[in-house]
């Protein structure tokens, strides 16, 4: 990890464009042609979350925005399922890596969702360490505010997406997860080396500044797994866009919750349930 990437983030400056890199590498061409390179590679590093200063889970992530991660995690788990339930968020540097301790209220913490991980996560997966399969499939209740964002709208967001991304604009690599308006104004974006976390992120930042989830939909640079819509419709969120397809599983979650959820295809917007 850089100095200036964990400077940043502890003084709580916006550290997305510093978790990045430089190294350098040979391009080869088709003939055997060689010239040196210098390639920008985003930083994966430790994250380990605490709920209330006890170890809970320890994901693989990029080092940026680790406040809104804490939030957005414990949201997006069920662990807790107000905002107002954190009482505070710490986020440290420490050996190999970061600690991020939530504080919580011990009574809003639903004691079905404190599932003991044993392993560490992934920044690809959002199950690492989940031990039991009944824990990975939740019960999903249908969204509060179902919303219908145009294909005007969805396609005016994608087009901007690439713009609103500073590590992507250096690395090419790490997953953005945008909050849009049905007017197709992208508002907040957060990028991670892992989707599932870039979502948890927005979800963190959404929280924070108590915006109404029936204003817009998330627009997401990723393909649709499961634990994407899972996330999104515990903490509310009507309608969830991906470049890629969803899983046969996603989709069946998605209707569930009476979630809207499209992917970007040749010809347009697909949309696999409104």
């Amino acid at each position: 990890m850089t100095v200036m990437a964990k400077k940043a983030e502890v003084a709580g400056a916006p550290a997305a464009a510093l978790c990045s890199a430089p190294v350098e590498g040979v391009a080869v061409d088709a003939d055997g042609g060689r010239s040196p390179l210098t390639w920008q590679l985003p930083e994966e590093v430790a994250i380990a979350l605490q709920i209330n200063s006890a170890p809970y889970t320890v994901m693989m992530a990029t080092p940026a925005n680790l406040a809104d991660f804490g939030i957005g995690f414990v949201l997006a788990e069920g662990i807790v399922t107000r905002r107002s339930d954190i009482r505070a968020v710490l986020a440290m540097p420490v050996e190999n890596g970061f600690a991020v301790d939530i504080a919580v209220d011990e009574q809003a913490l639903e004691g079905a969702r404190m599932v003991r991980r044993s392993l560490e996560g992934r920044s690809g997966c959002g199950l690492c360490g989940v031990e039991n399969i009944a824990d990975v499939v939740r019960v999903t209740k249908p969204v509060a505010a179902p919303v219908h964002p145009s294909p005007a709208a969805i396609l005016k967001a994608a087009h901007e997406l690439p713009q609103r991304q500073p590590m992507n604009r250096v690395n090419h690599i790490v997953h953005g997860a945008a909050w849009v308006s049905l007017a197709g104004e992208i508002g907040l974006v957060r990028e991670d080396v892992g989707r599932h976390n870039a979502l948890d992120k927005l979800i963190g930042a959404l929280a924070e500044a108590g915006t109404d989830l029936s204003s817009g939909f998330v627009l997401m640079t990723s393909r649709c797994s499961f634990e994407l819509v899972q996330k999104a419709a515990t903490v509310g969120i009507g309608a969830l866009v991906t470049v890629s397809a969803p899983t046969l599983l996603a989709l069946e979650i998605a209707r569930k919750a009476r979630m809207f959820l499209a992917s970007l295809g040749d010809r347009g917007v697909v949309v696999f349930n409104s």
